[in-house]
């Protein structure tokens, strides 16, 4: 095995929960390039008999950060070995500075050192920085090598390596840089979840929340009214059939799959005003549907006492639902993303708790949707 290091080693993660999955899940995902999500526990260990049905590469490369590799890389490696794969390893410091062209541009350099061909593979073993980056990489790198998705992190598990979108950021802003480039393949392992701190999970339910919001009450009232250890396995399953409806009949994002983007306008304006370091995704996605809900009571387009509701929900989470800052410096950076169309942008919003729908303001009036 090669290995490239990028990291502090130093990490700090605890056993939070325990979960245990019966039954192997699986979801066909119909899109222009099919492919299985598998969902159960030790699909680390078993990661490379599952890889071998879908692949003849000969070399694999695994990107991961530093928390993760000292986790779950050794399992993935080990299997991948034992499945008659060559595997380098290519290891990034955790969190949204990694997230860049530059690191891009090594991992491209480090994929030519080693000779890697379109007919090898990258797997992305990490949270949704990793899945990003390494669905970037491996959609361009000689314009296309397959890619094999193992997300860690719940948020990654229910959103972010569901459905092919990946991206870097720019200094402009998140996501600027990116491409839509389908996995061969998902494993979900929900025993890895067993190892993340508080703070992911109620990172990874501000993601769950928005699929209740805009598309389904009941996955609301289940997060509302359960406790997350009895409900994870069929709120995992769940969240990913939502997303599957959407992708499979937009696969671009041309339309209904915009209905995701829900909280995100403003919490993604929110991530790059701090820099990315006071806010994480989960907590500046949680604050943007709330003011969002927020606005739209106002302008009663939302129904009345659903910010309530939501903002209820949030807190059970230990998510924040409100900021003191400058909205009109949020609505200007907010501007400036992939939503825009012209002078005209796409705001997703809700009706009531599971009814949400696109609507196309000018960019002008954009505060007023997203100003709480």
């Amino acid at each position: 095995m090669f290995i490239f290091d990028d990291f502090d080693k130093n990490n700090n993660f605890s056993i939070k929960l325990m979960m245990w999955v019966k039954n192997v899940k699986k979801i066909n995902f119909k899109t222009n390039s099919p492919y299985e999500i598998l969902i159960d526990t030790n699909l680390m260990r078993t990661s490379g008999d599952h890889i071998k049905k879908i692949s003849s590469a000969r070399q694999v490369l695994i990107i991961t950060d530093d928390v993760v590799n000292e986790l779950y890389s050794g399992d993935v490696t080990d299997s991948l070995i034992e499945s008659g794969f060559e595997v380098f390893l290519f290891t990034l410091t955790h969190g949204e500075s990694s997230k860049t062209l530059q690191s891009v541009e090594r991992i491209y350099s480090f994929l030519i050192k080693n000779k890697f061909t379109r007919s090898d593979l990258i797997i992305a073993l990490g949270g949704g920085i990793v899945g990003d980056i390494a669905g970037f990489v491996a959609a361009t790198y000689m314009r296309g090598i397959d890619l094999v998705q193992i997300p860690t992190t719940l948020l990654a598990q229910i959103d972010s390596a569901i459905g092919g979108k990946n991206g870097v950021n720019l200094a402009h802003g998140k996501n600027l840089i990116g491409t839509f480039y389908q996995p061969k393949l998902v494993l979900i392992d929900i025993g890895v979840l067993s190892t993340l701190p508080k703070q992911s999970l109620s990172d990874g339910m501000a993601e769950a929340i928005k699929y209740g919001l805009i598309r389904s009450e009941s996955l609301f009232n289940m997060i509302k009214n359960r406790e997350l250890d009895d409900i994870l396995t069929d709120l995992i399953f769940e969240c990913i059939s939502i997303k599957q409806e959407l992708v499979e009949r937009d696969e671009l994002e041309q339309g209904e799959r915009k209905l995701l983007n829900f909280g995100h306008t403003l919490g993604h304006a929110i991530e790059k005003f701090y820099n990315f370091s006071k806010y994480t995704h989960g907590q500046a996605v949680a604050i943007g549907m709330a003011c969002t809900v927020r606005s739209g009571e106002n302008l009663a387009i939302t129904k009345s006492g659903t910010y309530e509701e939501l903002t209820s929900v949030l807190r059970k989470y230990n998510l924040p639902c409100e900021i003191d800052c400058d909205m009109d410096k949020l609505a200007e950076i907010a501007k400036i993303d992939k939503k825009a169309t012209g002078e005209f942008f796409d705001i997703v919003l809700i009706k009531s708790i599971g009814s949400g729908f696109v609507k196309r303001i000018k960019k002008d009036d954009l505060k007023k949707y997203i100003g709480g």
